[in-house]
């Protein structure tokens, strides 16, 4: 009896297998829905070219995701699924990272860490994306991890921080914005508490003979997956060419992001681990915590190479999400498991109670507010309430001065208890009533940026997501093949578009799809597919058309009203549509007509 209680798993080790399934989950959840948008499309079919012996004038920005993904579609084929399922389960395993410092901020501590690294929306919607983002975020994490317990407990944790080294750097270009910004910190912490790297420099002494097989073994593991174990010479160029391509951002460009996104994309999308890492900064520099203090110097350096370099995407939001998620985890867990007394539960849950219901109030009047203003039924500058069961007109601005009055009151009410009965319950129901309201704001959040919103624009995460009428589209050529040679795919396209694209990638499995630059007299294609701006081309035959929307993008609010209407409902104006037209050659045609 007492053998099999030993051989069973902890609590602990039990919890954090159950965050890393809730969080592949999450991730793998309806994995293929949506199609791959341009820049996802180059990633997967530069792998897939590969696989296929075709060649190929593009090289991978990530030699780390062209690994991971040459060896999935491999093994599984290739399909929209398989091509961001690496990132996916980097994501899943990032959860698992806490584990490697829970000596340093306490077991609970790196299980709420964890937990929120599994919920975060930023990650969530890296995760699902094709790109290599999160195989660089996982190699750091994993690599700064090992070495680490490496430096504080010995043993061979070094070999797992040389492979997650290893993978940051195969990674590509967006690893060097992580590495930047952990030099940053290095230099940080250096400066202000000298002492805290004591440890780390007799360890990691230039001098010592260990230094040299760690940089040995990142060398080696690095080679490895870069050239595909030796099967992808190339690969060695690749990483070069990606490193110097990251580096060309920093000279501005038409299509980049703008700066005012990052900040934006946070607050709206990860409330919670805003506002908490906030709290676990203060709380860190207060308490003179070394690993905090270090997360927190990251977290900010990070944000400052995002907002200063020039070629941002929101990918680049990871490298603050993840610092800020530890640094949220550790300051609800401390403020948590200091405040709680049993005997003052009542209190706490009176103080929540209160304070839930007043900020629902405050965000119902906010929404109600972007309603109104938005909807038009009534003058943009007045507002409808129900008073004792009659609609009264007034100023719609007063509903945010009484958001704002809602608002007061949660600190007001939360000072009085504070005062009244106790300090500790009065924190602790304030922290339980930002969770209680941030915590489903988050998840809504999530589940609207990788499921139930992914291919809006209005979302923020791709400038231009792929639109799911791609699908019909596929359906359409499909339903035109199979009747004019008898299956699916064989049948004769000609596309006006970049061979490397989101196009190229829908129609991977078409042998005869031919992409050219032009179309002239001489095409007697049975399909032809072009932009919406051909809407004549020139064919040397008879053809009729369909449109389909390819992907679509959209400018932004404009005012006020339009920004608060989006924070509510997601709701995107003047939405600019990428539409093509499918193009069906007429005798084909009514063979399809007669074949239905």
């Amino acid at each position: 009896m007492n053998e099999r209680q030993n051989n069973s798993p902890s609590l602990e080790v039990t919890l954090y297998a159950a965050l890393f399934l809730t969080a592949l989950a999450l991730r793998l959840y309806h994995l293929g829905a949506q199609p791959l948008n341009d820049q996802e499309a180059r990633e997967a079919l530069t792998a897939l070219a590969r696989l296929r012996g075709e060649a190929t004038a593009s090289v991978p920005a990530s030699p780390a995701y062209f690994f991971v993904t040459l060896l999935g579609f491999y093994l599984m084929g290739a399909s929209e699924a398989v091509a961001r399922l690496g990132p996916a389960l980097a994501g899943a395993g990032l959860v698992l990272a806490p584990g490697l410092f829970r000596g340093a901020v306490g077991r609970g501590a790196a299980l709420v860490m964890a937990g929120l690294l599994a919920l975060a929306s930023t990650l969530l919607a890296a995760s699902r994306s094709a790109d290599g983002a999160l195989l660089a975020l996982l190699g750091l994490a994993v690599g700064v991890g090992g070495l680490w317990r490496y430096a504080h407990e010995g043993g061979r944790s070094w070999l797992l921080g040389a492979a997650g080294l290893a993978l940051g750097l195969a990674s590509g270009g967006t690893f060097l914005l992580g590495a930047l910004a952990l030099v940053i910190t290095l230099v940080a912490l250096a400066l202000t508490r000298p002492a805290s790297l004591a440890v780390a420099r007799e360890v990691f002494d230039p001098r010592q003979p260990f230094v040299r097989q760690l940089l040995l073994t990142v060398g080696v593991i690095t080679l490895l997956i870069v050239t595909v174990f030796a099967l992808n010479p190339r690969g060695l160029g690749a990483l070069v060419a990606s490193w110097t391509a990251w580096l060309g951002g920093f000279v501005p460009g038409p299509a980049n992001r703008p700066a005012g996104l990052l900040p934006l994309f946070l607050a709206a999308y990860d409330p919670l681990i805003l506002v908490f890492g906030l709290v676990g900064v203060w709380r860190a520099a207060r308490q003179g915590h070394t690993l905090l203090l270090g997360l927190a110097w990251f977290s900010l350096a990070a944000f400052v190479l995002a907002l200063i370099y020039p070629g941002r995407a929101l990918a680049d939001l990871v490298w603050v999400a993840a610092p800020m998620a530890a640094l949220a985890g550790w300051a609800l867990y401390d403020l948590a498991a200091g405040a709680w007394s049993r005997n003052e539960w009542p209190l706490v849950a009176a103080q929540t109670a209160i304070g839930f219901a007043l900020l629902m109030f405050a965000l119902l009047n906010v929404a109600s507010y972007a309603q109104v203003t938005q909807g038009g039924r009534v003058p943009p500058n007045m507002a409808q309430v129900s008073v004792l069961g009659r609609l009264v007109t007034i100023p719609a601005e007063a509903q945010l001065g009484v958001a704002g009055l809602a608002l007061a009151l949660v600190l007001i009410v939360a000072y009085l208890f504070a005062m009244g009965w106790s300090e500790r319950a009065g924190k602790l129901g304030l922290v339980l009533t930002g969770v209680a309201v941030l915590l489903p704001a988050t998840l809504a959040a999530g589940w609207g940026v990788t499921q139930a919103r992914a291919s809006n624009p209005a979302e923020l995460w791709w400038q231009k997501p792929a639109a799911a009428d791609v699908w019909r589209l596929m359906e359409t050529l499909g339903g035109v093949s199979r009747s004019a040679v008898g299956n699916t795919t064989d049948i004769e396209v000609t596309v006006q578009a970049s061979d490397n694209g989101a196009l190229r990638w829908l129609l991977r499995d078409f042998p005869n799809a031919e992409f050219v630059d032009r179309l002239g007299p001489q095409m007697v294609s049975p399909v032809v597919i072009t932009p919406i701006d051909e809407e004549n081309p020139t064919l040397g035959s008879s053809y009729v058309g369909q449109d389909f929307d390819l992907n679509a993008a959209w400018p932004g609010p404009a005012t006020f009203s339009d920004w608060l209407n989006w924070v509510a409902y997601r709701r995107a104006t003047t939405l600019q549509a990428e539409p093509v037209i499918l193009w069906v050659r007429q005798d084909v045609q009514q063979l399809t007509s007669t074949g239905d």
